[in-house]
């Protein structure tokens, strides 16, 4: 990792700035009840199969990811397939702030540049950034498409570099996933800024924690 200050700022969108008042949890157990499923996998493994899983639609999205869990645990196909089909995507225009996010833009872009890096398709992301009113803190947006790869493959940052003409040596980013954030930025070079949302052990490790979204206001990095 370069010591000199990055100029450029990347970051997360889903549970990094912003939020669903229902959390993805409360919706997955719903979906279990909803199919008559006793439950067998957790948000934990969902967001486990995310980053290793594409589509072209967020419901198929969604049967390929339960359908592998299912696999993994040698539960039955058609189990997974009713939770997929039964579990309810959030609304993208009910979205809020994290504690901190909305203030720690303002201060991250009055000095670095801003790009948005998230896994999320653009018709729903876009939804998001536009209830939230931050589109234009952004310089540049990076999205799934459909059927294209998702962090942690490298290649959603390398747009981005490309995007806003730096190399990765001049980026940090932050995010709330170690597998799709941290493993991500590392893949392309960039330097990780981690916000810690659970007590699970940083693998892989990121150069710099954070508690919450408050702390950027004096960045672990500066």
């Amino acid at each position: 990792m370069n010591d000199a200050e990055p100029s450029t700022v990347f970051l997360d969108l889903d549970d990094t700035i912003c939020e669903h008042p229902r959390s993805t949890a409360d919706r997955l157990a719903d979906a279990f009840d909803s199919a008559g499923v006793e439950p067998f996998f957790d948000v934990g493994d969902f967001r486990r199969w995310l980053a290793n899983v594409s589509a072209d639609t967020t419901l198929e999205l969604r049967e390929r990811c339960f359908t592998g869990i299912a696999d993994e645990q040698n539960r039955d196909p058609d189990d997974a397939l009713a939770v997929a089909r039964a579990y309810e995507d959030p609304d993208p225009t009910t979205v809020e702030f994290l504690p901190g996010a909305e203030s720690a833009l303002e201060t991250l872009g009055a000095r670095y540049d801003l790009a948005l890096v998230t896994n999320g398709d653009r018709e729903t992301q876009t939804a998001k950034l536009a209830t939230l009113d931050i589109a234009d803190r952004f310089d540049a947006a990076t999205f799934t498409e459909p059927g294209g790869p998702v962090k942690p493959d490298p290649d959603h940052f390398h747009r981005t570099l490309s995007a806003m003409g730096v190399s990765a040596d001049e980026a940090v980013h932050v995010g709330n996933s170690l597998r799709a954030d941290v493993a991500g930025a590392h893949a392309a070079g960039v330097a990780s800024v981690w916000l810690e949302q659970s007590s699970a052990t940083a693998d892989p490790s990121p150069h710099y924690t954070i508690d919450s979204m408050h702390d950027l206001h004096e960045p672990p990095w500066a």
